[in-house]
């Protein structure tokens, strides 16, 4: 017998915004007793990576002119709550934090739950953009009131709201106006995660509020920023490559190559033709991968 589906999808909205623009869901992960404060302390013993966690009060802005910087959170230096990540966790009302628990389906219920989810919307996805690989699922944790920092993320993206509430800016990456052509560049190249913010950046963007039982999809190098509500937050994030994630990062990197041999290619999305040709090796090799799987 199958088990209740816990992702409600609209075909409409998945159909036509998938990978383009954000877009709210629903889902039935609320009261699921794998998103309790113990459970989770349970489980950040056993995650055998570090964690991720920073103090709640940093700007949303995190990217400066610092030569040779790298813009990432780790690399960004910012300061974290002086308690271990089981003493946040458990202090997450007053410790004033938030956390990302990454990769949470090394643990094999976390995993279970990944997978059905992945099967509910993978019919879904697949025909907008096929070849759904590496998924990853994360758990972030916040205080009341904490910011998460402005960011994009390189894979296709489903946050769901477990506990409490927050609201969510997300820019569209797809404008030069919030990621210029170096910008992306650069993130393709390693440099970092952080994006620069400035408030102009909220014309151009995305405003969800979520709930207990709301979710939201994020599109790739879509940009966003978090502010949690006044109660304590958790969230089930899902994230994915696809043959257009890759896709676009083969871009970027034959374009490095090419600017390093003297050439100036032309961005990728400028010209579709140029962008087929560059990008035909990765497509066919991920088709024959999956031939030969199935």
């Amino acid at each position: 017998m199958n088990a209740s589906p816990l992702m409600q999808l609209d075909a409409a909205p998945f159909a036509a915004d998938f990978d383009k623009r954000p877009f709210k869901i629903r889902h039935e992960l609320e009261n699921h007793p794998l998103f309790t404060l113990p459970r989770l302390v349970e489980l950040a013993r056993s995650l055998d990576s570090p964690v991720l966690y920073f103090r709640g009060d940093h700007s949303i802005n995190q990217v400066d002119e610092a030569p040779g910087k790298k813009r990432t959170f780790v690399d960004r230096g910012l300061e974290r709550p002086e308690l271990s990540v089981e003493e946040t966790i458990a202090q997450i009302e007053s410790c004033n934090a938030w956390m990302q628990l990454r990769d949470v389906a090394r643990d094999p219920e976390y995993r279970a739950l990944l997978g059905q989810l992945i099967e509910e919307f993978r019919a879904r996805s697949e025909p907008v953009a096929p070849g759904l690989s590496a998924p990853r699922a994360d758990i972030f944790i916040s205080s009341p009131g904490a910011t998460t920092p402005f960011h994009l993320d390189e894979e296709h993206n489903f946050l769901l709201q477990i506990r409490g509430t927050k609201k969510m800016s997300i820019a569209d990456g797809a404008r030069s106006e919030v990621l210029d052509r170096a910008s992306l560049r650069s993130f393709f190249l390693g440099n970092g995660e952080l994006a620069r913010y400035s408030e102009h950046l909220e014309k151009h963007s995305e405003h969800v509020d979520l709930s207990p039982g709301d979710g939201v999809h994020i599109p790739s190098c879509h940009p966003h920023w978090v502010q949690n509500g006044p109660n304590v937050s958790i969230s089930f994030g899902i994230v994915w490559f696809s043959d257009v994630t890759a896709r676009r990062r083969h871009l970027y990197r034959v374009n490095e190559w090419l600017i390093r041999a003297g050439f100036n290619p032309s961005a990728p999305g400028e010209r579709p033709l140029s962008d087929a040709l560059k990008s035909l090796p990765v497509t066919v090799k991920r088709k024959l991968l999956r031939s030969v799987r199935r």
